[in-house]
């Protein structure tokens, strides 16, 4: 291996969660672990398994099969945390606009459903192109689940910006990390699929971690800058919501 490549391989895995150890202080010295207590939880587990991976591939322990199961695991959890966060952004926009709450949140089932439905779908065609492996099955899994939260992420961005969510808030940019990291996993799943040579898998090995620093790097930007508003004054007609609502009401019943 390369030692330049080594060392930029070392530096993508190290220097995002350091700058995210400083997000996790931020968040804490702010006190926004009471309006976002699972994106708080989710930055100190990504720093707690950082430490334990890291800790095991200095010890030399990393070429064991056992490693591997750690690594999903670790990966397993830490998606479902990214599920919490995201259901926590979308609570904290639609809060204030109790209006269109109810049609926000059938929008989201929606939504749901939808792209569950099309992971499943790429997950039947893709587990016919890969190999039997453990990792293999984690990539056509990590595409599925990838297309749900950059889905949902483009969903929040679309429909909360017709709403009137600032650019400035936190909401928007916890938002904006997730959707740059949803993006770059979803490229980096697709393409671990399918069969690379050794120079494009070098490359993708870059690829996560590279969008990871990113995404953490936007979360300390809007941390640093102070907010200035959550929620602008929404456009959307008071009527016209209402009637929207009784509408849903109408037809969930």
């Amino acid at each position: 291996m390369m030692p330049w490549y080594k060392f930029l391989l070392l530096y993508l895995w190290i220097a995002p969660h350091v700058v995210l150890a400083v997000v996790a202080v931020l968040l804490l010295t702010k006190r926004l672990y009471t309006s976002f207590p699972a994106f708080v939880l989710y930055t100190w587990y990504e720093i707690a398994e950082f430490v334990v991976l890291f800790a095991i591939a200095v010890t030399g322990l990393s070429k064991g099969a056992w490693y591997v199961h750690v690594y999903l695991l670790t990966l397993a959890m830490s998606t479902a945390l990214r599920f919490g966060v995201i259901q926590e952004v979308f609570d904290n926009v639609f809060r204030e606009h109790g209006r269109v709450d109810a049609l926000a949140r059938v929008s989201l089932r929606w939504t749901t459903g939808f792209l569950l439905a099309a992971a499943v779908l790429c997950a039947i065609f893709a587990s016919g192109q890969t190999s039997g492996s453990l990792i293999a099955g984690a990539a056509w899994v990590g595409r599925g689940v990838a297309i749900v939260q950059c889905g949902l992420v483009l969903f929040l961005l679309l429909f909360s910006r017709a709403f009137g969510l600032s650019l400035q808030s936190y909401v928007f940019g916890i938002t904006l990390g997730f959707g740059i990291l949803s993006s770059v996993e979803l490229a980096n799943w697709a393409m671990h699929t399918g069969e690379l040579t050794e120079s494009m898998a070098r490359a993708l090995n870059l690829l996560p971690t590279g969008g990871y620093h990113v995404a953490v790097l936007v979360w300390l930007g809007y941390l640093v800058v102070p907010e200035r508003k959550i929620l602008q004054t929404s456009n959307v007609p008071v009527g016209g919501v209402d009637k929207w609502n009784r509408e849903l009401e109408r037809f969930l019943q």
